[in-house]
């Protein structure tokens, strides 16, 4: 199914606590909001006649959600969550008006934050126009690949449908030979502008080696769409939904990227988004690996970012150490070259946030990406890069060191154990200007964390 583009504006609000609506309220929210004086609504509703206001999460059920949280605490004694069900959309027709809504929604003392959140974006990937000698070379040993090939000798190294891996973007293709995409009752709308960026994705990870072979060919790939099932596009809504259909160890991968506002042109990772950040944070609580790319810098001139410099409502909250630092418990993933010594792509963001690298060009997999498959299924691309192919790959490598874990010692690892197998300076490659400079973290070398894990008999 194609999606046109929107022709509305999202801004996202939290309420105060203790000022939500009561779960089950018999009026709609408009209604209620209208009656009530928790928002300006009366004005609002008269200066912008068709807006309207719903709830951001609307996927899992207030049950649901209260359930994870409850669990969540008890599995990670420093979460301390959000009151989710204060969290709310106001849908406004058309651009001309949004900044008087969030200026008139900023005066109001029960709104606790107010963003805008961005349309439709390309997710981060890009591409170069030259081809591979060695079509599948993030496969091979250190210092030029993950060494892929290692784990595939080890039992659990191809993957498991036991650990269970979830993509969430906007579409993929649902019908190549080379993958098996499964769906979910929450999977959400499939935007065929997007499939081939996805078929690339699933590719890397997954391919089952009829043409080519991804990095873990057994495992099972779901998908979970940003466009929802009533047509919008929630990324906050579609990371929730996710949590229901995954358990401890499991492994959600966000191929999503956005601006870092509406004035500056600036590509960063979703999670400065709070809504998105406490989505993440929920999951990371409730032992779910998330892997996250970093991004693809500015929109204009190409030049990646130091995350640590970026400013989300006047806070360094990408800057680890400093008082405004929020770790949201994600892996979040750079892009370099796919040539030794590992440059820093200079559209890959970068900065002290970031964990590890992965190829960031020249990346084979299933899909036409950045062309469109149209109505040929079975195609392959040699262009795919970006921190999207950088993230797939590492994704692609967590998945594997997690299928050895459970195979052979039957346990699995938490997120703060895989970020430092996957961060590791001791178990993966240098970039080639190194940490301080490049700040680009390391490329994961399953060979080396195999046999640490081996070594150790899987104990840490």
């Amino acid at each position: 199914m194609y999606i046109e583009s929107v022709s509305y504006c999202r801004v996202i609000i939290k309420l105060r606590d203790g000022l939500k609506p009561i779960p089950g309220i018999s009026i709609s929210l408009n209604d209620f909001f209208f009656k009530s004086r928790i928002l300006p609504w009366r004005k609002l509703s008269t200066l912008f006649p068709k807006i309207k206001i719903s709830r951001l999460f609307k996927t899992p059920t207030i049950t649901q959600i209260l359930k994870w949280i409850n669990y969540a605490r008890k599995s990670d004694p420093d979460y301390s969550p959000p009151d989710f069900l204060a969290y709310f959309v106001i849908d406004i027709p058309g651009k001309s008006c949004v900044e008087s809504i969030v200026k008139l929604l900023r005066l109001c003392v029960n709104v606790e934050l107010v963003y805008v959140q961005n349309g439709a974006i390309m997710p981060p990937a890009a591409f170069y126009p030259y081809k591979l000698t060695d079509l599948q070379g993030y496969l091979y040993p250190a210092p030029l690949g993950i060494d892929a090939k290692f784990s595939f000798k080890i039992k659990g190294g191809k993957g498991s449908e036991n650990v269970k891996f979830i993509d969430i973007e906007q579409g993929w293709i649902l019908n190549h030979s080379d993958l098996a995409v499964n769906l979910l009752p929450a999977t959400g709308i499939n935007n065929l502008h997007f499939k081939d960026h996805g078929a690339a994705v699933l590719g890397v990870i997954s391919m089952l080696g009829k043409n080519a072979k991804g990095i873990v060919p057994k495992t099972k790939p779901y998908v979970i769409s940003l466009w929802r099932k009533d047509g919008t596009l929630n990324p906050a809504d579609a990371i929730m939904s996710a949590l229901g259909y995954l358990k401890f160890g499991d492994v959600l991968l966000l191929e999503i990227q956005t601006l870092e506002s509406t004035s500056k042109k600036r590509y960063v990772p979703i999670e400065i988004h709070e809504a998105v950040y406490q989505a993440i944070r929920l999951a990371t609580a409730l032992g779910i690996i998330v892997i996250e790319a970093a991004g693809n810098g500015q929109l204009n001139n190409g030049e990646g970012l130091d995350l640590g410099s970026v400013k989300i409502s006047g806070k360094k909250v990408l800057l680890p150490g400093h008082p405004d630092f929020k770790d949201s418990g994600a892996i979040i993933v750079s892009a370099a070259s796919s040539t030794v010594p590992h440059q820093k792509m200079n559209f890959s963001n970068y900065g002290n946030r970031i964990d590890c690298f992965a190829w960031g060009e020249n990346v084979l997999t299933a899909g036409n990406y950045p062309g469109s498959s149209s109505m040929f299924s079975e195609q392959y691309t040699d262009q795919f890069g970006g921190t999207s192919s950088a993230a797939a790959i590492v994704s692609g490598a967590a998945i594997a060191i997690q299928s050895i874990v459970e195979k052979n010692f039957n346990y699995r690892l938490g997120p703060k154990q895989m970020r430092e197998l996957l961060n590791s300076d001791e178990f993966g490659t240098g970039s080639a200007n190194g940490l301080e400079k490049d700040k680009i973290g390391v490329m994961p070398d399953l060979k080396k964390i195999i046999r640490h894990l081996m070594n150790s008999k899987g104990n840490f």
